[in-house]
C-alpha cells in the first residue's frame, strides 16, 4: 500500500496526474515482464561453422535481431509468440517452434536453387557458385519465350557485355557478335561450341532445340580453347533425352512485322523546291514551268503544285505490310536407365518487310536426333555411346542488299519522287513501268529493277554429325572419344528477263544462272581423360587431360557453276 499512499497528501487528497501515470507504468511493466520469454541460440552452417549476420525474427511481429560473430543470438518472445524465423542469404530459411525450449542450436543448409546450378565451361560443367570467370548463362526456356527466328536475336536482350547486330535486315541474314568489344584487328567473331563440337555459327539451330547457352567472356573462362577463343566462346547445349515416360511437346508462334519508323522522304513539291535551291546555290537559272513541262510532261507541274499528286514514295511502294513470321517445332523425349533419346523437328518461315511484290523470304527446316545408350553398367556406367545428328535445309529468296550500287532499298531512297511508278500508255519503252524521265537518265524505276532481278532462290543443306564413346573403368575416371563431320551442299538459281528502264539500265537478253557446290566441310577427332574425386570428404579435385585434331575446308573445291543467255 506504500506506493499508493505516495500519491496522496497527509489529508488523503489526490496529488495529480503524475501519480496516475506512474501507477500505469508500474502496472503494465509488471505485466510485460511477467509474460515475455527470452530465447538464446546459435546459428551454424551444414559443417558446424558459426553463421554471423543471420536474421532472427519472431513470426508475426516486427521483433528481430541478428547473430553475432560467433553465430549466437538472444531474442525476447512477446506474449503468445511461439515461432521464430531464421534466414541468411544463400541458405534455406527455417521456422523454429520454440515451445518450452529456451536455448538451442540451429543448423542451416545451403540453398539448392541457384547455387547448385551448373554452367558449361571448357570440356565440362561447373557449379555456378564455383565459377570465378566472367560468364553468362541463358536458359533455353528464356530463349524460347522470345519467339525469334534465330537464337542470337533472343540473346540480344539477355546477354550484358555482348554486342549482337544483324548483318542486314533481310530474313535469314547472319550476325556480327562482339564479346566485351573487338579484341582483334581481323575477325572478331567468337568461337561457337555446340554440344562440345566447334561450329562456324549457330544460325542453323532453332530456339526450341536449346537447353542452355553459356557465354565465356574473359580469358580465364575461355583459356582452355587457346588462341581461337580470343574473342570469347558461345557454348550451346541442346536438349537431351531424359529417363521417364515419352514426352511430346509442341511450340509454335505466328506474328506479323511492320516498319516501326519509315525514313522520311521528300514529296514531289518539296523535291522541286530543293532542286531550285540547289540551282540557285550553284548560280544556275531556276527551272520554269516550261522547263518542268519539258522534263516531266505537260500538266505534271500543276498537279504537283496544287497537291493533286504528291509524287511517288518509293519506300512505301516497296513496303510489304504485315509481313508474316512463324515457327513450329515438335520435340519428343524419353528413355529409361539404359537408353535416352531426344528428337526435334521444326519449320521456320519469315518474309521481309521490304521488296513487295518480290519480297525476301526465308524458310528453314530442321531435324535433330540425340541419343545415349549404356552398354555396360555395374555400380556406375562403365561404357556409354551416343550421337548428335542435326540436319538443316535453308531456302532463301532475296533482293539486292549489297553496297549503294547494288541495294534496292538505297535506290528507293535516292530516286526522285517526280518519277511515276506506272507508264501512261503502251508506247513507253519500259511498259508497264514508267521510263526514266529526261531529268536524269541514270535514275530509273527502282521497283521495276528490283522485280526484274528478283527471280532467284538459294538452297543450302547442312548435316552436323558427331558420335562419342565414354569409358569409366573406375568411378570418377572417364575417358571420352568424339568424332564429328559436317558435310554440306548448296545451290543457286536466278532468272533475268529483258528490260529497258533507262538509257543505262538495260538488259538486252534473257539470262539464266545456276550454281551448286558440295563439300565435306571438315572433321574433328577429340579425346579427353577426366578424373573427378574427393579427398577425405572435404577436398574436391577435377583433373582433365586431352587432345584434339581438327581439319576444315575439306572438299570445298568441288563446285559447278553455269550461266546461260537465252535470246
Amino acid at each position: 500500500m506504500k506506493p499508493i499512499k505516495l500519491c496522496f497528501s497527509p489529508g488523503g487528497k489526490w496529488t495529480g496526474k503524475f501519480c496516475a501515470i506512474f501507477l500505469l507504468m508500474v502496472l503494465f511493466s509488471g505485466m510485460s515482464f511477467a509474460q515475455q520469454k527470452t530465447v538464446n541460440g546459435k546459428v551454424t552452417d551444414d559443417l558446424g561453422s558459426p553463421v554471423p549476420g543471420a536474421t532472427i525474427v519472431v513470426k508475426g511481429t516486427s521483433v528481430g535481431t541478428v547473430s553475432d560473430t560467433d553465430g549466437k543470438f538472444a531474442i525476447g518472445l512477446p506474449a503468445n509468440a511461439k515461432t521464430i524465423i531464421i534466414s541468411f542469404i544463400g541458405m534455406t530459411t527455417q521456422e523454429i517452434l520454440v515451445g518450452n525450449q529456451s536455448s538451442f542450436v540451429v543448423k542451416m543448409m545451403s540453398e539448392s536453387i541457384g547455387l547448385e546450378e551448373v554452367v558449361a565451361v571448357g570440356y565440362g560443367v561447373q557449379r555456378k557458385k564455383l565459377v570465378t570467370g566472367a560468364t553468362i548463362q541463358v536458359k533455353g526456356d528464356d530463349i524460347q519465350k522470345m519467339n525469334t527466328v534465330s537464337p542470337l536475336t533472343a540473346l540480344q536482350s539477355q546477354s550484358p557485355g555482348v554486342n549482337i547486330t544483324k548483318v542486314s535486315g533481310e530474313p535469314g541474314a547472319g550476325f556480327k557478335v562482339a564479346i566485351r568489344g573487338i579484341g582483334t584487328i581481323g575477325n572478331s567473331q567468337p568461337l561457337y561450341i555446340v554440344d562440345g563440337v566447334p561450329r562456324g555459327n549457330i544460325d542453323y539451330l532453332t530456339t526450341s532445340d536449346i537447353e542452355s547457352i553459356d557465354i565465356l567472356k574473359d580469358a580465364a573462362s575461355a583459356a582452355i580453347y587457346g588462341a581461337r577463343a580470343a574473342n570469347g566462346v558461345i557454348m550451346v547445349t541442346t536438349k537431351k533425352g531424359k529417363e521417364g515416360k515419352v514426352s511430346v511437346s509442341y511450340d509454335g508462334s505466328y506474328g506479323v512485322q511492320n516498319v516501326f519508323r519509315m525514313l522520311p522522304l521528300l514529296d514531289a513539291k518539296q523535291y522541286l523546291m530543293i532542286e531550285n535551291e540547289q540551282r540557285m546555290n550553284s548560280s544556275l537559272p531556276l527551272y520554269t514551268k516550261a522547263d518542268y513541262d519539258a522534263l516531266l510532261g505537260k500538266g505534271v507541274y500543276e498537279s504537283v503544285q496544287d497537291g493533286t499528286w504528291k509524287g511517288t514514295n518509293w519506300l512505301k511502294q516497296m513496303q510489304n505490310k504485315s509481313a508474316p513470321v512463324q515457327t513450329h517445332a515438335v520435340n519428343i523425349t524419353g528413355g529409361n536407365k539404359v537408353s535416352t533419346f531426344s528428337i526435334g523437328s521444326s519449320y521456320t518461315d519469315q518474309e521481309g518487310i521490304f521488296g513487295s511484290p518480290v519480297q525476301s523470304k526465308y524458310e528453314r527446316y530442321t531435324l535433330r536426333i540425340n541419343s545415349e545408350h549404356v552398354i555396360l553398367h555395374k555400380d556406375f556406367d562403365i561404357i556409354k555411346v551416343g550421337e548428335n545428328l542435326s540436319f538443316t535445309n535453308n531456302n532463301n529468296h532475296g533482293i539486292a542488299t549489297g553496297n549503294m550500287w547494288w541495294n534496292d532499298i538505297a535506290s528507293a531512297a535516292q530516286t526522285m519522287p517526280v518519277l511515276p511508278m506506272w507508264a501512261s500508255d503502251k508506247s513507253d519503252p519500259s511498259y508497264p513501268y514508267h521510263y526514266a524521265i529526261p531529268w536524269n537518265g541514270n535514275t530509273s524505276n527502282p521497283t521495276a529493277s528490283m522485280i526484274y532481278r528478283g527471280s532467284n532462290i538459294s538452297k543450302s543443306f547442312n548435316l552436323n554429325m558427331n558420335a562419342h564413346v565414354e569409358i569409366q573403368p573406375i568411378k570418377g575416371l572417364k575417358y571420352r572419344s568424339t568424332f564429328s563431320v559436317n558435310p554440306s551442299a548448296s545451290a543457286y538459281r536466278s532468272w533475268n528477263p529483258t528490260y529497258k528502264l533507262s538509257s543505262v539500265n538495260v538488259q538486252t537478253s534473257n539470262n539464266v544462272s545456276q550454281s551448286s557446290s558440295f563439300g565435306v566441310g571438315g572433321w574433328m577427332f577429340e579425346n579427353t581423360l577426366n578424373y573427378d574425386f574427393i579427398v577425405k570428404g572435404l577436398h574436391h579435385f577435377n583433373v582433365l587431360a586431352g587432345m584434339s585434331a581438327e581439319r576444315t575446308g575439306l572438299g570445298e573445291g568441288e563446285s559447278i557453276t553455269n550461266s546461260n543467255s537465252v535470246f
